[in-house]
């Protein structure tokens, strides 16, 4: 008999799934609110473990292996429904591409994908992106303190009223920046995770407060996009005025509500995660003065008024910026529900069930990543990864529309303000990662002060590496 024959799957029933943690509320509380502690303890059952968190619409068999991954994120669209819709509804509306399934996704995805793969149209934004970097960060005053997570969603705020939005008059700018705050201060994870919560109280309660913060930002959209409709379309390449041109592949066009949807989705996903990745970049670069002298070195390969895209040309920028991401993905968690049974690895999963891969536990895998704890962007010299062992913005037909444009901005901004700037830290404490809407922040917004303005000489190498501990 061969030694290579196939192992017989295992089928497993709804009522026997694989073992997990025993406690479904405590793993609940603890995803909502300490996620990070969690994902390390989870490492112990191993993968295709079973996360059982009823509040989130029941048991998830979780993968955090390549295979696994590969297995979940290949599968043929027709397999899954989405998961938790209810949770999602609070972040995505109803006709984003990410509450889409099947064909329906299908279509959409192929209507939004030219906006952001179009390389003349990527360049546009890095200009936007270059700007708006230097303008905010040369309103603070040296010396003074500041919070780099609020300067990047200031600035990442900027970048998405001009090039998703289209907005140029500064009124106009002011009031859409205030009722897109007065949505994203209004939506707290314990609204997101948990469902229950959703009352209005006599209109009283935090779930009344979003209710109204959301329809005051709908309406203000719907305007934006009856008045673009009503203008000559020309060469704007913001993403409101593409996709008032786009065409679906029968020729029809998108609704307003499809059209609302979608930039709702993508001001989410493009503002508040790349503007929490931006932090964390130098968050760990101020811990680590060798690699902040090393990206210092690099940048002054480029002359000053370098077109902004080229600093997407540069590898250990980008690996300080994939090493960040390693650690804190901006898409930590990607879940199914299975219409069809599935097999991952060597157990057959049946319909029905919620799958996972978390990505913050496949991205600290040993054997994949050694010493996985530490920040060392080098290991992105050393090797390369494929796409199911390091995926920040997720993989296969659903991955991150706006995946160019997020790292585009991340990479940018960065670059920006390191070559106008020297900074530091107002404290030598580590920073404690902690559930900020459905992704994961810095408790104290990374604390920082201007020190100077950049010499554009490079920085002394100093300090050893430090682990992560947060």
């Amino acid at each position: 008999m061969s030694d290579n024959t196939e192992p017989t799957p295992v089928t497993t029933s709804p009522d026997v799934l694989p073992p997990g943690p025993s406690s479904a509320l405590w793993t609940s509380v603890r995803y909502a609110t300490d996620p990070v502690s969690l994902y390390r303890d989870l490492t112990r059952y191993g993968d295709g473990h079973t996360v059982t968190m009823p509040l989130q619409m029941g048991p998830v068999v979780v993968a955090y292996s390549p295979q696994a991954a590969k297995d979940i994120l290949t599968a043929d669209i027709s397999t899954f429904d989405l998961y938790g819709p209810d949770a999602l509804a609070m972040v995505f509306r109803p006709r984003s591409l990410v509450m889409l399934t099947g064909a329906e996704h299908t279509r959409e995805r192929k209507l939004l994908m030219p906006p952001f793969s179009r390389r003349q149209i990527l360049a546009a934004y890095a200009v936007t992106m270059r700007e708006t970097a230097l303008q905010y960060a040369s309103e603070l005053a040296q010396g003074g303190p500041f919070v780099m997570q609020k300067l990047a969603q200031r600035i990442m705020l900027q970048v998405v009223i001009r090039d998703m939005f289209g907005v140029t008059e500064p009124a106009e700018q002011d009031e859409l920046r205030l009722r897109i705050r007065e949505l994203f201060e209004a939506s707290s994870p314990a609204l997101i995770f948990f469902p229950a919560l959703r009352r209005p109280f006599g209109g009283l309660g935090p779930y009344a407060t979003w209710q109204r913060a959301d329809a005051r930002l709908t309406q203000l959209i719907h305007g934006l996009i009856a008045r673009r409709r009503g203008e000559p379309s020309g060469a704007k390449v913001d993403l409101l005025s593409l996709l008032l041109t786009a065409r679906y592949e029968d020729g029809s066009v998108p609704s307003d509500e499809v059209v609302h949807d979608e930039l709702m989705a993508l001001f989410l996903a493009g503002h508040a995660a790349t503007a929490t990745t931006i932090s964390w970049v130098f968050y760990w670069l101020h811990r680590h003065p060798e690699t902040l002298a090393k990206v210092r070195q690099e940048l002054a390969t480029l002359p000053m008024d370098v077109a902004p895209e080229r600093y997407t040309e540069l590898p250990y920028l980008d690996a300080v910026c994939n090493e960040t991401m390693r650690i804190y993905p901006p898409v930590a968690d990607l879940y199914r529900k299975l219409r069809t049974p599935l097999r991952i690895g060597s157990r057959t999963i049946p319909a029905g069930t919620g799958v996972a891969v978390f990505t913050t536990m496949l991205h600290a895998r040993e054997d994949l990543f050694p010493e996985p704890l530490r920040f060392h962007p080098e290991r992105f010299d050393a090797r390369r990864y494929t796409p199911f062992e390091f995926m920040p913005y997720g993989a296969g037909a659903r991955r991150c529309i706006g995946a160019s444009f997020a790292h585009q901005s991340l990479q940018i901004v960065v670059a920006t303000i390191l070559r106008h700037w020297e900074l530091g830290l107002e404290s030598s404490q580590e920073e404690k990662a902690v559930r900020q809407g459905v992704g994961v922040g810095p408790k104290n917004g990374v604390r920082m002060r201007i020190l100077r303005a950049s010499t554009q000489e490079p920085a002394p190498v100093a300090a050893p590496s430090r682990a992560v501990n947060s």
